[in-house]
């Protein structure tokens, strides 16, 4: 069975408190589960894409709570590396105030399971069928033993000719610039479809300047004698950018009063990714409204800021219901 898009990468339960609420005066806590790379997958799933997520979680209830909210949006979690019941599964803590206290997040996730993970358990061959591989830079962040699994990928996929999707997702609580530089050069390198913001450019290789002028110098960076490359950068409030071989385009945001930000890359990256592999509701939604990658990704992200938790729980109505609401035709046209 042919797999649209296969990724590695961990899960962690996020426990946020109330808004406005500080953790230390705390009287509960919310749990969500969230990992960017299973966020982009829920979201194809819902999509009617074919996905599996790859990781390593402890056999207990966290690790079952995991996999079985995944599993109930459609991504196939059945070749998780199970570790033993005492292994720890990442945690990270939210607080969502009003400026100028503003969003603090707080990591407990060393010595994971999937930080833990021994290289050689997992199963390479599950991306052989599979249209796409999506991997982030998080992964590598994680630990030697995480960033060998990030490599084997990268190797596979490119021994197997499997088109890699990369999103750079620098966090600057698991690693300096420089070291995240280093370490996702191969990848930036090796990627069909690669992701990136306008701050990660800035932090991790002093690219600045309007998106395309970024774009452009990623472009001498990163894509060598590939032709088939396809750069782009997101940009908040501002929409989105990429660079398809030598051709620049970009696209506004759609308008959002939502303000539940984790997970809006994701759904963006599903988006996109979606549309690159010509799903069938991008394909409706190109001939009904000349819908691009980039508005498609961009509207999933408009939703997912209206939704609580870290997965984008929309399905294709949702999807068509913003692409066609009043005034978005003169976007496309």
């Amino acid at each position: 069975m042919v797999v649209d898009v296969v990724s590695f990468g961990e899960t962690m339960f996020r426990l946020t408190t109330a808004p406005g609420v500080r953790l230390e005066h705390a009287g509960q806590l919310q749990i969500y589960i969230g990992g960017t790379e299973s966020n982009t997958l829920a979201c194809l799933s819902r999509l009617n894409f074919k996905t599996r997520w790859l990781s390593a979680l402890p056999a207990n209830p966290m690790g079952r709570r995991i996999t079985s909210e995944l599993s109930a949006h459609g991504v196939d979690t059945s070749h998780v590396v199970w570790a033993k019941d005492d292994a720890r599964l990442g945690i990270f803590y939210v607080e969502e105030s009003a400026q100028p206290i503003g969003l603090q997040v707080y990591y407990d996730r060393a010595n994971s399971a999937c930080a833990l993970v021994d290289p050689d358990v997992v199963d390479y061959t599950l991306v052989d069928d599979a249209r796409m591989l999506h991997l982030t830079g998080i992964t590598p962040a994680l630990s030697e033993r995480a960033r060998e699994v990030f490599r084997r990928f990268l190797d596979r996929a490119r021994a197997r000719q499997i088109p890699l999707s990369f999103d750079v997702n620098y966090r600057a609580k698991l690693w300096s610039p420089s070291e995240a530089a280093t370490h996702i050069e191969n990848a930036c390198r090796q990627a069909r479809i690669l992701i990136c913001t306008r701050a990660d450019a800035a932090e991790l290789w002093g690219i600045t300047g309007d998106a395309e002028a970024v774009l452009r110098q990623m472009a001498r960076r990163f894509t060598g004698d590939q032709t088939d490359k396809t750069l782009v950068l997101t940009l908040g409030s501002a929409g989105s950018a990429q660079l398809r071989g030598d051709v620049y385009s970009e696209e506004p945001a759609f308008p959002t009063t939502g303000t539940m930000r984790f997970g809006s890359g994701d759904a963006f990256a599903a988006g996109y990714l979606y549309s690159y592999l010509e799903g069938a509701l991008y394909q409706e939604m190109r001939e009904e409204r000349a819908v691009t990658p980039l508005a498609f990704g961009n509207a999933l992200a408009s939703l997912k800021r209206c939704i609580a938790g870290d997965i984008a729980i929309i399905g294709p109505d949702d999807v068509k219901a913003v692409l066609r609401q009043d005034g978005a035709g003169a976007r496309f046209r």
